[in-house]
């Protein structure tokens, strides 16, 4: 089994803020997008752990619900962006990857779809509250969300940007960082080489 995360990994960018930036465009979203600034603010301060930071961000969702369709905005969010996904991903991909992202499972299902995939490790969130079930699938809580799953014995090989997936990466029988767009190093060697980069920017 290949495990990939997702942002920086196989797609420029992170998936989520593009996803706030596309709804802030909408009419009607300007104080939400005040409140996702707040929120990003304090969870760089480090006052906020990240679940609070999500779960306070995606209260937008109640927004969407009232005076939307989700399901057609992820459609159009992802037609969107889909011109992101790292070019490398489509000469590696294999049927049985696994995607393990931070994002929410609603947000990533689409683009699962749409790589041919059905294995997914993502946050579990109430898409109509926000809420999410457990912490953030990020740290050690995708970790945790992918014990839920899948057997970490069966990691061939995972490849991440970030040294916050550390606790997957010791899993992995073998781990790799992915950097530029589409460069890779062993995941040991590139943090020796890297030490700086050793860090998780936020509370988790």
């Amino acid at each position: 089994m290949n495990v990939y995360d997702f942002d920086k990994t196989i797609f420029f960018g992170d998936s989520e803020d593009r996803f706030f930036d596309f709804m802030f465009r909408r009419k009607g979203y300007f104080w939400y997008k005040l409140n996702y600034r707040w929120n990003e603010l304090l969870l760089k301060l480090r006052i906020l752990d990240k679940t609070t930071t999500r779960e306070s961000e995606y209260r937008i969702l109640r927004k969407i619900h009232k005076t939307d369709d989700l399901d057609r905005i992820l459609e159009e969010y992802w037609d969107e962006v889909e011109q992101y996904m790292m070019p490398w991903y489509e000469t590696v991909k294999r049927p049985d990857d696994v995607i393990a992202s931070g994002t929410p499972r609603f947000i990533m299902e689409p683009i699962v779809k749409r790589l041919g995939l059905t294995g997914l490790v993502a946050t579990e969130m109430d898409r109509y509250t926000g809420k999410c079930t457990g912490k953030f699938a990020v740290a050690e809580g995708k970790l945790v969300n992918f014990k839920l799953l899948y057997n970490t014995e069966d990691i061939d090989n995972f490849y991440s940007d970030a040294y916050s997936d550390h606790f997957v990466a010791d899993e992995a029988k073998h781990a790799y960082v992915v950097y530029g767009d589409g460069q890779m190093m062993e995941w040991n060697e590139y943090f020796r080489l890297h030490p700086k980069e050793k860090v998780i920017p936020y509370r988790r």
